[in-house]
C-alpha cells in the first residue's frame, strides 16, 4: 500500500509539473497578438502587411496589469521589430536592426547555449544564453566570429542576414572524430568512430542523482549495466568489472568507487569529459579485454578564479581553478564524507546495503548480547592539476589523484570488558607528468610518465567469530609513453604512432593468526607496446585502423591486437558502422570468498602466470545503424564478443564451482536499441539491450551454462523536463532476473566426514525481475549574477521495491543445516544537495 501511495504521489507531481511547463504553450500569429494589445490598450499599430506575414508567437508575454511599454519591450527583444509611439493611440511598427540574434542547431533546431560570439572589428565578446540568444546592447557588430567545441569556428556577416535566427552546422575540427548526435542527456554524444563522449558540465539532471556521478552517467547507455547496483561491478557488453580499464588524465586507476561500489570515486567538479570506448579501442590503450573509460580535465585555461562548494547527505566537496599567470593554472578539488560525524538517512540505507552480508553490523546488538559492536566509515578524494604553457610550442602538465576508504569496526565483550578493532583501508594514488610539443605544421609529440598505486589492507579481528587475520593486496604501475600524431593537409588522413613501457608489481599478503598460516606472493611484469593509428575522413566514409603490438615479458608472449571502425553516411541523417577489435589482458581480479576483507571486499588483483590465471584474450565484432532527424534520434546495433582465459575463481561463483580454479571462456551475443526525443523543454529516452552470455569450461560438467552476468533483457528509460529554473527527471530501470545456482531440496546436504552443500546444476534458476524507479528535481536560484546556487533533491527506488541481487548458501556452525543468505538492492533512499559555484 505504501509503494502504491508513494508511486501515485510521484505521478501526481509529475503531471502537475508537466502541466505547469507545457499547458501554456499557445502558438498564435504575431498579428493576432498585436490585435489583442490594440483592443485592451486602445492603440493602433501601423505596419506593412508583409512585415508580419507568417510570423508566429509562442507563449507571447501578455499581462493586463503590465504597462504597454513592457509589452513593446518584450516584442522588440524577441522579434526584429521597432515600435515608435507617434501619438497616444498610434504606434508605428518597422523592421529592427539585428540587435538580438538566436543560434540554433541546423538539424534538430535546438537552441545553442555557450556559443562564443566575437566582434571581428572591436574584439568584444558575448556568450549565448540557454535560449541560444545574444543581445548586442551597444553597437551592433557588422561581422562576427562564432566558436563552439562541436560547431567549430565560423565567420558571419551580420548585415547579410535576413533573419535574427542563425542555424549552425556541426563541423569537423582538426579532422578529429565528428559528433554524430547526442545521446539520452544534454552533453552526451556519440562520435563517428562509435565512441561515447560526455561533457560533464553540460549533462542535465539524471533521475535519483544529486550530482553528475561520472560513472553512473554511463549506465543510461544500453550496453552498460550493473547487476549489483554497484559501480565496482560495472558490466559493459557482458564483461566483468576487472576487464574494464579506467584512465584518469592518461593514468591507469585500479579503484573507481567509494562506499564499496555505491559512489563514484571521481569527483566531477574538475572533470571535463568522459569517453567510453566499448569497441574499436584506440591503439594507445592496452591491457584490457573490455571497455576503456577515459576521464579528462579541461585543457583550456581559465582567465579568472573560479570555484565552488557543495554539500549533501553523504559528503561535502569544494574545488577551485586558479590562473597563476597568463601561461599557467592550478586546479584543486577535494571531497570528504560526513559519514563519520552524521548518520544521515542516506548513509544508513547505503550502509545497510553495503554491509548486509558482511561481518559488519550496522547497528549495535541488543543489551542481552554479550558482544556489542559499532563501526565508523569515511571516504575522501582529492585531485590536483598544474598546467604550464612554456611557449606557443611547448606545454607541460602535472596530475595528482588520491582516493581513500576507511572502515573501523570495534566489537566489545561486556562481561570481560575486552574489545577488538578490525580495520579496512582502500587507497589509490596516481601521479602523472606530460610534455607536449607542437611543430610548425601542427603535428604534435607527447611524452607521458605515470605512476599509479592501489592498496587494500584488512585486519580482521572479531570476538564474535574468533577470527584474527591480516590481509593485503597492492598494485604498483609505472608507465612511460611517447606518441607522435600528424595529418596530411589535403587528403583527409590523420595518423598516430607511439611506444610504451609498463611495469606492474602485484603483492598479495595473508597472515592468519588462528591457523598459524602466512603467505606472501609478489608478481612482477614488464609490458612493451608499439602502436599505430591511421584515420581517413573523406566525403561519406570515415575509417580508422588501429594496430597494437605488445610483448608480455613474464609470460614470454607476443600479441598482435588489431582494431578498426568503418562508418558510411549515405545521407547526413543516416550512418552505418562496422567495428571490431582484438585485445589482451594480463591482470585480473580473483574472488576469494573464504579469505575476504571483513566479508565486504572479496576481490584481489593477480597477474597472469598460467597457474592462477592465464592471459585473457577477447574478440569483438559489431554492426550498428544510426538515424538522426531534427529532434529524433535512433541507434541500434548487433554484436558478438568472445573472451578466453577466464577462470572459475575470477567470476565470483558462489556454488559448487567456487573452490575450483579451472580455465574457460564465455561468448556474448547481443542487440542494443536506443531512442531519444529532445526539445527545448523535454528530453526523453529509451535504452534496451538483449543479450545471451554463456560460459564454457571443458573440465566441468556440464561444460556449458549461463554466465553470472547473463541478464537477457535490460531496459532503461528516462524523462527530463526543464522549465525555467526547475529541472525534473524521472527514470526507470528494468532487467530480467540474474541466474543463480539452487540447492537440491530433496537432499540439501551431502553427509560425510565433512558435510557439503548439494547444489543443482549451475545457474539454472533465475531471480525475479529487477525494477526500480528514481526521480530528482533541482532548482537554480537567481540571486546573484556572479554566484550560482543549485538545490537538488534525489529519490532512489521511490517504490521501495525489494530487489534481490544475489543469493548464496552456507552451512551453519554445526554443519548440519543450511543458511540462505540473500543480498538486496537499495531501499527507498532520499538525498539532498546544495551546490554553490562562483
Amino acid at each position: 500500500m505504501i509503494i502504491k501511495k508513494r508511486t501515485a504521489n510521484l505521478l501526481t507531481i509529475f503531471l502537475l509539473f508537466s502541466t505547469y511547463c507545457f499547458a501554456q504553450k499557445n502558438t498564435i500569429s504575431l498579428e493576432t497578438h498585436l490585435k489583442k494589445i490594440e483592443a485592451f490598450f486602445k492603440v493602433s499599430f501601423n505596419y506593412e502587411s508583409s512585415l508580419l506575414k507568417n510570423e508566429k508567437c509562442a507563449d507571447c508575454f501578455y499581462n493586463e496589469k503590465a504597462p504597454l511599454k513592457t509589452h513593446l519591450e518584450y516584442l522588440e527583444s524577441h522579434f526584429m521589430l521597432s515600435f515608435t509611439v507617434i501619438s497616444q493611440s498610434k504606434i508605428v511598427v518597422k523592421p529592427l536592426k539585428k540587435k538580438v540574434l538566436y543560434f540554433y542547431d541546423s538539424e534538430d533546431k535546438m537552441p545553442l547555449e555557450h556559443v562564443l560570439i566575437t566582434d571581428l572589428d572591436k574584439h568584444k565578446t558575448w556568450i549565448t544564453n540557454e535560449e541560444g540568444q545574444v543581445l548586442f546592447e551597444d553597437v551592433i557588430p557588422k561581422k562576427i566570429s562564432i566558436s563552439h567545441l562541436i560547431y567549430g569556428k565560423q565567420n558571419i556577416d551580420v548585415n547579410k542576414l535576413n533573419t535574427n535566427k542563425v542555424y549552425i552546422i556541426k563541423q569537423i575540427q582538426g579532422l578529429e572524430a565528428l559528433f554524430i548526435y547526442p545521446f539520452f542527456s544534454t552533453g552526451t554524444y556519440k562520435k563517428n568512430d562509435g565512441t561515447f563522449f560526455i561533457k560533464t558540465k553540460e549533462v542535465g539532471s539524471l533521475a535519483g542523482l544529486t550530482s553528475h556521478d561520472v560513472i553512473k552517467n554511463l549506465e543510461n547507455l544500453p550496453q552498460v549495466t550493473s547487476n549489483s547496483e554497484s559501480i565496482s561491478d560495472l558490466i559493459v557488453k557482458g564483461s566483468t568489472q576487472d576487464q574494464n580499464l579506467f584512465v584518469w588524465n592518461d593514468i591507469k586507476v585500479y579503484q573507481n568507487s567509494h562506499f564499496f561500489g555505491l559512489i563514484s570515486a571521481f569527483n566531477e567538479n574538475l572533470l571535463s569529459t568522459i569517453t567510453l570506448y566499448d569497441n574499436a579501442t584506440p591503439a594507445e590503450y592496452g591491457n584490457s579485454t573490455s571497455s576503456v573509460i577515459s576521464l579528462e580535465h579541461n585543457n583550456t585555461r581559465s582567465k579568472k578564479i573560479k570555484g565552488g562548494i557543495g554539500i549533501n547527505f553523504l559528503s561535502a566537496d569544494g574545488y577551485v581553478k586558479i590562473p597563476i599567470n597568463k601561461k599557467s593554472e592550478l586546479l584543486l578539488s577535494t571531497r570528504k564524507s560526513l559519514t563519520d560525524v552524521w548518520d544521515s538517512p542516506t548513509y544508513l540505507n547505503y550502509a545497510k546495503k553495503a554491509f548486509q552480508s558482511s561481518d559488519i553490523r550496522t547497528y549495535n546488538t541488543s543489551n542481552k548480547s554479550l558482544v556489542s559492536a559499532e563501526n565508523t566509515f569515511d571516504f575522501h578524494d582529492s585531485q590536483l592539476q598544474y598546467k604550464l604553457a612554456i611557449n606557443k610550442s611547448n606545454s607541460i602538465g602535472l596530475n595528482v589523484l588520491l582516493f581513500a576508504n576507511n572502515l573501523s569496526y570495534i566489537e566489545t565483550n561486556k562481561t570481560l570488558n575486552t574489545s577488538k578493532e578490525s580495520k579496512l583501508t582502500q587507497e589509490n594514488t596516481a601521479l602523472g607528468f606530460n610534455w607536449q610539443h607542437t611543430f610548425s605544421n601542427n603535428s604534435q609529440m607527447e611524452a607521458v610518465i605515470n605512476y599509479s598505486k592501489y592498496k587494500l589492507d584488512g585486519g580482521n579481528f572479531l570476538l564474535s567469530r574468533d577470527i584474527s587475520s591480516f590481509q593485503s593486496n597492492s598494485v604498483r604501475n609505472y608507465e612511460t609513453t611517447l606518441k607522435y600524431r600528424s595529418r596530411l593537409k589535403t587528403s583527409g588522413i590523420t595518423y598516430e604512432t607511439g611506444i610504451s613501457h609498463e611495469h606492474l608489481t602485484v603483492i598479495n599478503d595473508i597472515n592468519n593468526f588462528n591457523e598459524f598460516f602466512q603467505s606472501k606472493l609478489e608478481q612482477k611484469s614488464n609490458i612493451y607496446g608499439l602502436f599505430g593509428t591511421l584515420n581517413y575522413y573523406k566525403n561519406k566514409i570515415k575509417t580508422g585502423l588501429n594496430l597494437r603490438n605488445v610483448y608480455y615479458e613474464f609470460l614470454k608472449s607476443f600479441q598482435i591486437e588489431p582494431r578498426f571502425h568503418i562508418t558510411y553516411n549515405p545521407i547526413p541523417e543516416i550512418d552505418i558502422q562496422l567495428r571490431g577489435e582484438r585485445k589482451t589482458q594480463n591482470i585480473s581480479q580473483v574472488v576469494n570468498l573464504e579469505n575476504n576483507f571483513l566479508g565486504i571486499e572479496k576481490r584481489r588483483w593477480f597477474l597472469a602466470n598460467n597457474s592462477i590465471a592465464p592471459l585473457q584474450k577477447s574478440k569483438q565484432l559489431e554492426l550498428s545503424f544510426g538515424f538522426k532527424k531534427r529532434r529524433h534520434m535512433l541507434n541500434t546495433s548487433i554484436y558478438v564478443k568472445t573472451v578466453k582465459g577466464i577462470t572459475t575463481n575470477n567470476q565470483g561463483f558462489q556454488n559448487l564451482n567456487q573452490f575450483e580454479n579451472l580455465f574457460g571462456s564465455y561468448v556474448i551475443k547481443g542487440y542494443t536499441f536506443h531512442y531519444n526525443y529532445k526539445s527545448h523543454y523535454l528530453n526523453t529516452w529509451l535504452s534496451y539491450n538483449y543479450s545471451t552470455n554463456e560460459y564454457k569450461f571443458k573440465d566441468l560438467n556440464p561444460s556449458r551454462f549461463y554466465n553470472n552476468n547473463d541478464m537477457r533483457h535490460n531496459l532503461i528509460s528516462g524523462v527530463n523536463i526543464r522549465c525555467k529554473s526547475f529541472n525534473f527527471s524521472l527514470g526507470m530501470e528494468y532487467s530480467s532476473g540474474k541466474p543463480f545456482t539452487s540447492i537440491n531440496e530433496e537432499m540439501p546436504i551431502i553427509k560425510g566426514a565433512f558435510n557439503k552443500i548439494n547444489y543443482n546444476e549451475p545457474n539454472m534458476e533465475r531471480f525475479t525481475d529487477y525494477l526500480r524507479f528514481d526521480a530528482s528535481i533541482s532548482y537554480d536560484f537567481d540571486i546573484s549574477k556572479k554566484i550560482d546556487y543549485k538545490l537538488t533533491v534525489g529519490l532512489i527506488n521511490i517504490g521501495n521495491k525489494k530487489n534481490i541481487l544475489n543469493r548464496y548458501y552456507t552451512l551453519t556452525e554445526d554443519k548440519n543445516d543450511i543458511e540462505v543468505l540473500d543480498r538486496y538492492g537499495l531501499e527507498f533512499t532520499p538525498n539532498v544537495s546544495l551546490n554553490i559555484d562562483f
